[in-house]
């Protein structure tokens, strides 16, 4: 049932790191599972490891999505990205007011004017991957917020993508995350519960996992994908989602954009996008359609609601609104880049929320196929 995992040299990963804390986030050590003697494990070569280390996150690009006028949003992208080391592209945010008659999707009505908008940038951003035929991009939406650890977080989501992605170990894929993926899906504020049996890859002992009882999201998956391991509370799981809500960071490749413009713009989709976006993985999972996902939970990525930032008044200059109470960074993230951005740019001590509120062990990392359920 299980597969150990033979992690490469961690020294590898920290040589790539930052230079902070490293012995808080980033582990000396990997432990397996209890071997099986399994020979199929997948590991991560230096230039996988190097790839994802890159600005671009070992992706041909980053989008952000950012709605023309909002400086603010931007502006903190910009600072959010420069203390991180990632280079994006900004994706223009559309009025849906302003779409043509014509190019409608059919759920457009004019009280929904906003979703409009949000289906059209997203579709722009997928289209982007074809027009300038890129292997595969990151969109992200402009309230994003990440840990600050977020290279060494998708060091071990790739481990666990290729595994699920079930591609022969022996040879070097052409993504560092492994190839034949339509869409990662790493920023949500849920996701479905999958069926079983399923194929899980699990990262325990976590220390950028929030405790039990600390993590957010509409509903949560973790009743199936969790149910087995003892140490649930500290442990991530990456594996094919049935669904899910809220489009705050995925990746596409390039059949994954052709994909997904097909079936959300040119079929006339009538719907919300991360509805379809849910759909394209939910269908895709059944069968039903060729489509390919991989999610993580919880995501890696994440969004900071309006609770934590200026009450919006056009009429009042933004120095003079009202700032409303609340943590600066985003739900289920423990060393979020927004609430450390100052000390990473002073070279200060980093904020961690939580700590000390769950027993956290060393790291493991182990593959379960599923198919003995």
């Amino acid at each position: 049932m299980f597969k150990p995992l033979l992690f490469i040299a961690a020294f590898a990963i920290l040589s790539l790191g930052f230079h902070f804390q490293r012995e808080r986030l980033f582990p000396s050590s990997y432990h397996p599972a209890p071997s099986t003697g399994s020979t199929q494990d997948h590991v991560l070569s230096p230039n996988s490891i190097q790839a994802i280390y890159n600005s671009t996150l070992g992706f041909g690009d980053i989008y952000m999505i950012n709605m023309p006028g909002r400086t603010d949003k931007l502006d903190a992208l910009r600072l959010f990205t420069s203390v991180t080391n990632i280079s994006y592209t900004v994706v223009p945010g559309i009025d849906g007011k302003e779409i043509p008659h014509v190019a409608w999707p059919g759920f457009y009505k004019e009280d929904l004017a906003s979703r409009t908008g949000s289906w059209r940038a997203h579709m722009n951003a997928a289209a982007s991957i074809l027009d300038n035929n890129l292997s595969s991009a990151l969109i992200v939406e402009d309230d994003a917020d990440w840990d600050v650890s977020l290279k060494t977080q998708l060091t071990q989501f790739a481990l666990g993508s290729r595994h699920i992605l079930n591609a022969p170990a022996s040879s070097e894929p052409l993504s560092p995350y492994g190839d034949g993926w339509d869409m990662l899906w790493l920023g949500h504020c849920a996701q479905d519960l999958p069926s079983k049996p399923l194929a899980r890859f699990f990262i325990a002992n976590d220390t950028t996992m929030p405790p039990a009882g600390r993590r957010w999201g509409l509903w949560n998956p973790e009743e199936i994908l969790t149910y087995d391991v003892l140490h649930n509370h500290t442990t991530r799981v990456v594996y094919r989602p049935a669904g899910g809500v809220c489009s705050y960071a995925y990746a596409l490749s390039y059949t994954g954009a052709q994909k997904m413009l097909y079936h959300l713009s040119y079929s006339h989709f009538d719907g919300p996008f991360d509805v379809g976006q849910a759909g394209l993985c939910k269908r895709g999972r059944k069968g039903e359609i060729d489509y390919s996902c991989v999610g993580v939970y919880p995501g890696l990525i994440h969004a900071v609601f309006g609770d934590n930032d200026m009450v919006y008044d056009p009429t009042t200059p933004r120095k003079e609104r009202e700032k409303k109470k609340g943590t600066p960074s985003a739900p289920n993230l423990v060393f979020g880049v927004r609430e450390n951005v100052r000390n990473l740019i002073e070279g200060k001590e980093l904020v961690g929320r939580w700590q000390g509120e769950e027993e956290i062990g060393e790291m493991e990392m182990w593959f379960d196929e599923g198919k003995g359920e």
